[in-house]
């Protein structure tokens, strides 16, 4: 029985621009359980963002297509959504972590102000409640020492750590199925990091929000991820458990990410992947990745390679991988 909060499939996304149509996302499957921690990782242009962000109903309104064979979130099918019905999806079904926390929040309001407008806005408390009990509840859940203060304090009073604590508390207030998080942890230093990633495993474990956590930081998605998606060029290339993407990568994109890493005793310079990724209005014809794949075959530049299974919930496309394995 299929238990998924998101479950879409055979997803294509176009963004009109200047130069024409851009189709960002191509034929992209993505699903999440209760509970999951999703990890999605790839370069910058890989489509992370774009994706994650229709989901959110985020994405240029007029300007934007989306097609898909299921667009599902929590049971409602979302592909004929208006505005409004993405409002009231918003905050009580999915939420989202942005990047930058003080782009987030409201320069010019309180930190209690904007909680209570959450509170009020989602109703996920029904009609008799305590919004500054609930407030200081959720503030010292996320780690925050005197929650009271800082009700009455603004953005600019609070460390970043603090902030982003504050926008996961806003995200969460609405009790949401679904929690987006953007890279949440890319402006932190290390031991805030840790201290909100180990918040993200208490909301998954706890209170069965599903997390899709995007990062450039394999060492992050290594340490709080079930599963990985690998995206390249609007496409997940690899999908696995965070063990078999880190212990048995099919794909030589994949590879090449895990071997950019700093290794245990590691001395020189880093084995960044060569080369740059593809231009999404001029995608090279078979494999998108083969203008960077030292291992590329001739049907590599012929051929779309089709998704191989291998393993409970291992996927990938390659054609090399598919032969003789990496």
């Amino acid at each position: 029985m299929n238990n998924a909060i998101v479950d879409v499939r055979n997803v294509s996304i176009t963004i009109d621009t200047f130069q024409g149509p851009l189709r960002v996302i191509r034929n992209q499957d993505i699903s999440l359980q209760p509970g999951e921690i999703l990890g999605i990782v790839g370069e910058s242009g890989c489509g992370k963002s774009v994706l994650v962000n229709s989901l959110m109903g985020l994405l240029p309104y007029g300007k934007t297509k989306i097609k898909a064979d299921t667009f599902m979130i929590d049971g409602n099918d979302c592909l004929e959504f208006t505005e409004d019905d993405w409002n009231e999806l918003r905050g009580t079904t999915v939420a989202m972590v942005f990047q930058d926390p003080m782009t987030s929040l409201n320069p010019i309001m309180t930190i209690g102000e904007q909680m209570y407008e959450v509170i009020h806005r989602t109703n996920a408390y029904g009609e008799d409640y305590d919004e500054r009990a609930i407030a200081i509840d959720l503030l010292k859940k996320m780690g925050l020492s005197t929650p009271e203060r800082r009700l009455s304090q603004y953005p600019h009073e609070l460390s970043g750590g603090m902030r982003q604590r504050v926008c996961i508390a806003m995200a969460v207030a609405g009790r949401p199925k679904i929690l987006i998080c953007d890279e949440p942890t890319t402006a932190l230093d290390i031991t805030t990091e840790a201290q909100i990633l180990r918040l993200m495993q208490t909301l998954a474990v706890e209170a069965g929000i599903g997390i899709i956590f995007i990062s450039h930081n394999l060492r992050v998605i290594a340490q709080i991820c079930d599963r990985v998606m690998v995206m390249y060029a609007g496409k997940c290339v690899e999908s696995a458990t965070v063990e078999g993407i880190f212990n048995e990568p099919r794909h030589p994109y994949t590879l090449g990410l895990l071997l950019a890493l700093p290794q245990g005793k590691w001395h020189g310079e880093l084995k960044a992947v060569e080369g740059q990724p593809p231009d999404l209005f001029d995608l090279p014809r078979g494999c998108a990745f083969n203008p960077r794949c030292k291992w590329a075959m001739r049907i590599c530049g012929n051929r779309i390679p089709m998704v191989t299974n291998v393993g409970e919930g291992h996927q990938f496309t390659c054609w090399l991988a598919k032969l003789e394995g990496l």
